[in-house]
């Protein structure tokens, strides 16, 4: 068993190997995958069909487990989180070309999780004519110069959605560097609004919660834009003993383990020093049913995305790699890109 590149041991599966009688490597893989379905709590579904080595159920149970109480700033009134669905609903789809004009690719209305992973467009010359080489809005292809982007017709966008229920969570589960697997928790606003001139369309924060090989809390991870700093579980505060709280910063909505971290670090950086203050009425249960009769504001729950190459749950957004906002004058101001093609999609800290 020392030769297979496993993550876990035939002890943690209650297996007894006899030296000298090990399993052949069909039939290891066999007991191996029976790891799936032994999560204390958790109903298997026994399918895989992201490929990941993990049950879908499990992970579900997981995710729903471990999603974050988020307190979100007093000043939520303006650039409100939000949904995919929500979003690509309300947006054009175009192609920037360097020197030249955009294409408008998809029209308001158009634009949907389908439509904007099978697009193809060619690139322009300097006499701003279309060549032969062709750019695609999925896979890995991708030309800082030459990509599509989501455009929002107007800025009433940039505010997102109103109603609680539309600000869903986007779960993403793998195995991380210690023996367990991260939980990956992404949040989705329109609109960064950020100190100075690095405002821009589309903001993706997330959360890592990091489970050991038994599946108990390790720490946290909480991440501020390229940034990630990792929490010990003891130094993070909990809701319900296994619910993370996150503080997110107005505006540009990085995620930070407490409140006072969060204004100290923000007042660093020239923002008001009160710009994650916060209180019971803005704190938005992310998962399912989390708020009950609690005060606060109750989420649309959790998405398993699944990986990239085989999304669940009709979430095929993640194969798009190209920005989620129009182009500014650097990239700091232009739209970012999805969660997948971020450096921290499967980061270990």
């Amino acid at each position: 068993m020392s030769n297979r590149n496993t993550w876990w041991s035939a002890a943690a599966l209650g297996l007894t190997v006899v030296a000298g009688c090990g399993p052949e490597d069909e039939t290891l893989d066999l007991l191996l995958s029976a790891k799936q379905g032994l999560v204390a709590g958790c109903t298997a579904s026994g399918v895989d069909a992201d490929a990941d080595g993990l049950d879908d159920g499990d992970e579900d149970c997981l995710l729903q487990r471990h999603a974050p109480v988020v307190n979100l700033p007093w000043t939520i009134d303006w650039t409100k989180p939000a949904n995919v669905d929500w979003y690509l609903a309300r947006v054009h789809m175009r192609f920037t070309h360097d020197g030249c004009s955009d294409c408008q690719i998809l029209n308001v209305g158009s634009v949907n999780q389908t439509s904007i992973t099978n697009r193809t467009h060619n690139d322009k010359n300097w006499l701003c004519s279309h060549t032969s080489t062709a750019r695609y809005s999925y896979g890995t292809d991708w030309n800082d110069s030459e990509h599509f982007f989501l455009q929002p017709p107007d800025d009433a966008v940039h505010n997102g959605s109103s109603n609680s229920a539309d600000w869903k969570v986007y779960g993403h589960v793998y195995k991380n560097a210690y023996g367990g697997v991260n939980l990956q928790y992404w949040f989705f606003f329109p609109y960064n609004d950020a100190q100075l001139s690095f405002n821009h369309e589309s903001d993706w924060e997330h959360v890592n919660v990091r489970l050991n090989p038994d599946y108990s809390v390790a720490g946290v991870h909480f991440a501020h834009h390229s940034n990630v700093t990792y929490y010990a579980k003891a130094s993070v505060q909990w809701f319900d003993s296994t619910h993370p709280l996150v503080w997110t910063a107005d505006g540009s909505h990085a995620s930070y383990v407490s409140e006072s971290v969060c204004d100290s670090t923000i007042e660093e950086v020239g923002w008001g020093s009160s710009s994650c203050e916060t209180n019971a009425n803005y704190r938005w249960f992310t998962w399912a049913g989390g708020k009950g009769t609690l005060v606060g504001l109750q989420g649309g729950g959790i998405i398993n995305v699944g990986e990239k190459t085989r999304p669940l749950n009709g979430q095929n957004f993640i194969k798009y790699n190209s920005r989620w906002g129009e182009i500014g004058e650097t990239s700091i101001t232009s739209g970012v890109r999805g969660p997948s093609f971020q450096g921290n999609w499967t980061r270990d800290m």
